[in-house]
């Protein structure tokens, strides 16, 4: 097994609703990175491998499991953002942390999602994963560790796509278009 290191590159997962851990913790085991979970006690799997830490959420919001500097330091350090979803296409989970991995210019791996207006490959600011599919997990996971500036074009193909359509001038513009509609 591969042991957790401080040096060697991490991915970040976070969430609670619609992830499946066990598929992601399965292909930790066999990356050349570590990977942080930050996840209900429910979802958390047996057996995690040396390179994976696991973090409890707390039940109570806002969530007290790690503090707001901590994630974002995790963020800002990571690789990239992993969003393990079970795989119902009808299902709109994991929208926060892929906006989340955008803002920080973190590529995202994500289970396939039909629900999404986003789509992390085709704007190419991530990949997406078949749904419980661990070896292509693994295969992007390393892929991303092995190809630093593919992982760097990616974040900063996602970073612009926030900073077009999801900041506060983009906001302002939309409002004031939806009002000259009504009017």
């Amino acid at each position: 097994p591969i042991k957790a290191s401080s040096e060697r590159p991490f991915f970040l997962a976070t969430g609670k609703t619609g992830r499946d851990y066990e598929t992601l913790t399965n292909a930790a085991k066999k990356i050349y990175a570590d990977v942080r979970i930050i996840g209900p006690a429910s979802l958390r799997p047996e057996n995690l491998p040396p390179n994976l830490q696991w973090i409890n959420t707390s039940t109570d919001p806002p969530d007290q499991a790690i503090d707001y500097p901590t994630l974002r330091e995790w963020y800002a350090q990571c690789i990239g953002v992993c969003i393990p979803l079970t795989g119902d296409a009808d299902d709109t989970c994991g929208y926060t942390n892929l906006l989340e991995a955008m803002a920080m210019a973190k590529p995202v791996l994500m289970t396939h999602s039909g629900c999404l207006h986003l789509d992390p490959e085709a704007e190419g600011c991530g990949l997406w994963i078949r749904p419980q599919d661990s070896e292509d997990w693994r295969i992007k996971m390393n892929l991303l560790v092995e190809k630093r500036q593919l992982t760097a074009e990616m974040g900063e193909k996602g970073r612009k796509i926030v900073e077009r359509n999801f900041s506060p001038a983009s906001f302002d513009a939309n409002i004031v278009d939806f009002l000259r509609k009504l009017l």
